[in-house]
This record gives structure tokens, C-alpha cells and sequence, in this order.
């Protein structure tokens, strides 16, 4: 039996990879040539498939980088070190808890046992980490997330590895925020890209994102990623 990897990459590409899927097969599905659809008939919703593929562009980067949040601090959990031996990004989610009760209570009480209990939790021997937290900075997953989840889990700089993804970022959450919230409809924002267009931009969001995982896989299979060397 082979060495268990600490972070393997493939189910989360997997799940990527069959979104984009669903994605090229609405837009195969919708790509009807003109003359053969019924005049007056309605039939050609092309416009509307392109909308709904940025959606759902946004569905699979939103899910792949909380996948990947997942994994990593399930990772941590599976070393089985103590909050103690954390290095200090993954400190911050073993904690988190009470770093958040110490926003709700006066600031009397940090100094009258609130405070050194965040400071106790930092020192068990145990790891306290939720693995369903996500470092959520509140710029509704735009670039500045990105750049958020990277700093958070001590990762390389992401506008290199996501390249000609990264000027799309704000665009393509702006454009699903204005379908999800009903400010344009599916077709409106569909009208702003030829078939072209929107299938060149699911090659890019695939291949970039699954490089971004690539490397994410590359910096997070080494213990040392996790913990405190001895």
C-alpha cells in the first residue's frame, strides 16, 4: 500500500472538471445555427446559455476554492499535532472560535479570562481546527479574496499561476452577481459574448484554475506546510 499523499488534488480537479463539463455541453446544446431555427418560434436561447455559463463559471471557481480550503485544513486536522505545533496561519483557524468571542464581550473581560484563554487555545496539545471555516474577507470572492486565501494559507502570489484568468475574476462575479440578484437577466448578459468568446473564456477558467491547483497540491503535500518543524 503506497504513502497516503497529504494533499491530493484529484478529487477537487475532478469535481472542477465536470462543471466545466456541464458548461461546454449547455453551450454545445445551444449552438444551433440560424437557419435552422423556426422563425418566431423562440427556440434560440443561445443568449441566455452563454449568461448561464458564466454563472455557472462563477459556481465552479467559488466551489473549487472552498474545496480547497476544505482539504487543506482537513489535511492539518490528519497530522494529528497540536494546535502548539501549528504554524501560525493554521494557528488563526484553531482559534478561531474564540478570537471571535472576544468580539462580543467588553473589553474588561479580555483581561479577566477571555484573553488567556485564546492564548491556552494556542498552546493544547490538541488540534482545535473547524475544517468547514473559509477565510472569507468579504469582497464576495473577487480577486481581493483570492489574494486573501493565498496570503491566509502562505501561498505563492495567484495573478502569475491564474494568468489570463485573473483579469476575469472581477467580471465574471460582477456578471453572476447581476443574474443571481436579478439585476440583468440571463440573456442580457449573454448579449456581451459571441460563442467564441465564452468558450475561449471556459478554456481559460479550466486550464488556469486547474494550474492554481496544481501548484496549491505542489506547496501543500509537505508536512512542514502545516506544522512547526521539530
Amino acid at each position: 500500500m503506497g504513502k497516503r499523499t497529504i494533499f491530493d488534488r484529484s478529487p477537487l480537479e475532478k469535481e472542477f472538471r465536470q462543471r466545466i463539463t456541464v458548461i461546454r455541453k449547455i453551450l454545445d446544446a445551444t449552438d444551433v445555427p440560424m437557419n435552422s431555427i423556426n422563425a418566431g418560434s423562440g427556440a434560440d436561447i443561445s443568449r441566455e446559455a452563454r449568461g448561464l455559463s458564466v454563472v455557472l463559471l462563477y459556481a465552479a471557481y467559488e466551489n473549487l476554492l472552498k474545496g480547497i480550503s476544505r482539504t487543506l485544513l482537513e489535511a492539518a486536522v490528519q497530522l494529528r499535532v497540536g494546535n502548539k505545533r501549528l504554524r501560525p496561519n493554521f494557528q488563526v483557524f484553531a482559534i478561531h472560535s474564540k478570537l471571535q468571542a472576544l468580539t462580543d464581550i467588553s473589553s474588561a473581560h479580555i483581561w479577566k479570562g477571555s484573553g488567556r484563554k485564546v492564548v491556552d487555545a494556542i498552546s493544547e496539545r490538541t488540534c482545535s481546527i473547524n475544517s468547514n471555516l473559509f477565510p472569507n474577507d468579504g469582497s464576495h470572492m473577487k480577486t481581493k479574496q483570492v489574494i486573501t486565501f493565498c496570503e491566509v494559507y502562505g501561498l505563492d502570489a495567484p495573478a502569475t499561476i491564474l494568468g489570463d484568468a485573473w483579469g476575469r475574476i472581477n467580471t465574471v462575479v460582477s456578471e453572476r452577481n447581476s443574474v443571481a440578484h436579478g439585476q440583468q437577466a440571463p440573456e442580457e448578459v449573454g448579449r456581451a459574448y459571441s460563442i467564441a468568446e465564452i468558450r475561449k473564456l471556459v478554456d481559460i477558467w479550466e486550464a488556469r484554475w486547474c494550474d492554481f491547483l496544481a501548484e496549491v497540491e505542489k506547496k501543500a503535500s509537505n508536512r512542514d506546510f502545516y506544522r512547526e518543524p521539530r
